[in-house]
């Protein structure tokens, strides 16, 4: 769940050798390390997430409490992200990633000495989190200096792939896989081997010298978190004047609030449910992860020769049937079981468990993330191709940090209002709050479908088209 902000064009320095327009980026062994950091670091923040969830809703019953702690996820990337940019200019910003990921490892660590306290586990978190917030944008600086500008955009490219992958893979399958398979401890002791070797991939990287040689000042970082504020603006006043960008925004913001609100609830959606564990919410995310991966895979063969908006339409409208299909699904499993009983008996012992409630809930699982996908890849595509080369890095940043905020409303509304829900109507608050959630993500598709068939958006699009206000 890390925030994301692609770096501005940068001059190359002159002893990094050029390479041929045609030679693959990972023929790049400097930029094959830093993803490798990139890919273990990212896959263990999203798995340690799962553990944590999971010995959160444990330790509570709460699906408040589990947003609480997904905050605790975002707001550092927002909250620090001013101070973190300063640092990095000023800084080798190697050795802020190694440092970050070491100090990760030991992060994850204190989570095996305080067992199941709550509070603790949330401030750990939020320190854990911070960290990350310098180490995103130390990776992101150190991009252009060891990539040739001819393959920037490739791994920039590769870079927003694999944030969306690591999220599907991490929080959606392995770590509830791990967690359901060998216990919460196990999941912090991979976890804190993997920021490790992460640190490890970090050092044979060439230094990523600083921009600025000053010191910081009390000022300079005022200075800087005043900025912060101030490129909100612009940026809300950037998206008001381009239509078509502010459009690729909320489809993205969409997809990532829905995202998240079903990882808060997951745990719920196990014990109230499925009548599992807290930990066993692999059987909701797991199957998600598995087709957002499926997703991602379908678009990068076959995306290109599909109009986005159609792609954004049919996952919207496909993802707000879902969410009302994972609402109703104890009910109507409930209601047809009478009649799938005989069946059920005559089947082989290894056919039965097709026919229950769990399969049921991983074919919907399965579809949900390929919707997900859907929605989330064409809409980023849509962003990065749309926003001007000029303004590229900056703007990208801006408006990833207002994805950011608007997604921690959703976040912490839904949960509670399941838990109100629970104290009137027991065991009613999450399918209540997915079939809300489902209506309206599928009102949005229906409304999306109409303005972009209208607009001829259907029939195919041009990627070159600028972006202007319409």
């Amino acid at each position: 769940m890390a925030h994301l902000e692609l770096p501005p064009h940068v001059d190359l320095p002159p002893d990094l050798p050029v390479s041929e327009p045609s030679r693959s980026v990972f023929q790049n062994r400097s930029f094959v390390l830093l993803w490798v950091a990139q890919v273990l670091s990212q896959l263990a923040s999203n798995m340690v997430l799962a553990g944590l969830m999971a010995t959160v809703v444990l330790a509570t019953g709460s699906n408040t409490a589990n947003a609480v702690l997904i905050l605790t996820f975002l707001v550092p990337a927002v909250a620090f992200s001013a101070i973190a940019g300063v640092l990095v200019e000023r800084s080798d910003a190697r050795l802020i990633m190694l440092a970050s990921n070491l100090l990760r490892a030991g992060g994850i660590v204190l989570f095996l000495l305080v067992g199941s306290n709550v509070a603790l586990i949330l401030v750990i978190n939020l320190l854990v989190s911070t960290v990350t917030a310098f180490f995103i944008p130390a990776e992101l600086t150190a991009i252009p200096r060891l990539v040739d500008r001819r393959q920037l955009m490739a791994a920039n490219s590769t870079f927003v792939l694999t944030i969306n992958a690591t999220f599907a893979i991490g929080f959606g399958f392995l770590g509830p896989l791990l967690l359901t398979t060998a216990g919460v401890s196990a999941v912090y002791i991979v976890v804190a081997v993997m920021f490790g070797l992460a640190a490890l991939a970090i050092i044979p990287l060439p230094a990523v010298k600083p921009e600025k040689h000053d010191e910081i000042s009390v000022q300079e970082t005022g200075r800087a978190l005043t900025a912060v504020f101030d490129q909100l603006n612009e940026g809300i006043a950037f998206v008001r004047g381009h239509r078509q960008i502010a459009w690729s925004l909320a489809y993205l913001g969409i997809a990532a609030s829905l995202i998240a609100v079903m990882g808060a609830i997951g745990p719920g959606f196990a014990t109230d449910i499925l009548l599992l564990r807290p930990q066993d919410f692999f059987f909701v995310m797991g199957p998600a992860g598995l087709g957002a991966v499926l997703g991602i895979l379908f678009l990068n063969a076959y995306g290109a020769k599909i109009p986005r908006r159609l792609l954004i339409d049919l996952g919207l409208v496909a993802m707000g049937i879902t969410l009302i299909g994972l609402a109703l699904v104890k009910p109507i499993t409930v209601f047809v079981s009478p009649a799938l009983g005989p069946l059920e008996e005559n089947l082989p012992a290894a056919l039965s468990p097709l026919l229950s409630l769990i399969a049921l809930v991983v074919v919907i699982g399965i579809a949900a993330g390929v919707e997900y996908a859907m929605v989330a890849i064409p809409a980023q595509t849509a962003l990065q191709e749309d926003l001007p080369v000029e303004v590229r890095g900056r703007i990208f940043g801006i408006l990833n940090t207002l994805l950011s905020v608007a997604s921690f409303l959703p976040v912490l509304v839904g949960p509670a209002a399941a838990d109100l829900l629970n104290i009137a109507f027991p065991g009613a608050g999450i399918p209540a709050v997915m079939a809300f959630l489902g209506l309206i993500t599928f009102w949005l598709g229906i409304r999306s479908w109409r303005r972009n068939a209208a607009a001829g958006l259907h029939n195919g699009e041009s990627p070159a088209t600028p972006p202007h206000g319409d």
